[in-house]
């Protein structure tokens, strides 16, 4: 299902974390969509080389944790494309430590990429959306939101905030015109999941104990954003759904 473009008019969407797997896939899912695209993160190479081969991109290079880089890019992406009507926030982060031996810099740096980015992208954005009467926004949180894991204690407590911010914020804006939903992958084959990619048994193991039998790919993320982003998804509000190969069924 693609986005219904209104006559004349193409919509705008911003991504965040747009050089990672699956802010890749979106961004590129999205361009195939009609969308023109703008492609956030810190990696400037790769955003701009991204931006570059979808019809309609702008490359930027942003810090999500800093709200003077996200008013900043807001600006640039209103000039050069006009008023983003999608905002994907793509852009997290991710270690491996029990709270004992985690340092309060990478809890900082878990928390504030993975919750206070869509904190402040979501600020930046909404009231563009809010005086439109038309809007939507999809966050990209994890399954480690929705219930607990080993040794990722910093990392459930950014997504599962998330989760909440993305319910809270359906709550708030559906009225004005805005809808707020979540997705919610399990293990992705992407450069976040090496910790195990490079564990062929370990790997196995994991996909063979999912009712799937098999790990997800960055695609299968980004046409569920693209679902969301669709006005066939326009009576969904708040929603957070599942994209894990039935890992928590």
């Amino acid at each position: 299902m693609t986005a219904t473009h209104r006559p004349g008019q193409t919509r705008v969407a911003v991504v965040t974390g747009a050089a990672g797997g699956i802010g890749e896939a979106v961004c590129r899912r999205l361009a195939a969509d009609g969308l023109a695209v703008a492609c956030l993160d810190v990696c400037e190479a790769e955003v701009t080389k991204l931006a570059a081969e979808l019809p309609t991109g702008l490359g930027l290079t942003v810090d999500v944790r800093d709200a003077a880089s996200v008013h900043l890019a807001a600006d640039r992406i209103r000039a050069e494309l006009g008023v983003p009507w999608l905002l994907v926030n793509v852009a997290g982060v991710f270690s491996v430590q029990r709270v004992t031996d985690l340092a309060e810099a990478e809890w900082d740096r878990i928390i504030d990429t993975n919750l206070k980015g869509p904190f402040l992208t979501c600020r930046e954005f909404l009231p563009d959306m809010i005086g439109a009467r038309d809007g939507c926004i999809v966050n990209v949180a994890s399954t480690a939101g929705i219930r607990g894991g080993r040794q990722r204690a910093a990392y459930s407590a950014s997504k599962g905030g998330l989760v909440q911010l993305t319910r809270s914020l359906a709550i708030d804006h559906a009225p004005d015109g805005v809808r707020v939903n979540c997705v919610c992958p399990g293990l992705i084959d992407t450069s976040m999941a090496d910790w195990i990619r490079s564990d062929e048994v370990a790997l196995a193991r994991w996909a063979g104990n999912l009712p799937a039998r098999r790990i997800g790919q960055a695609s299968e993320v980004a046409d569920v954003v693209a679902f969301l982003a669709a006005d066939g998804s326009s009576f969904m509000h708040g929603a957070v759904l599942m994209v894990d190969g039935g890992g928590t069924a």
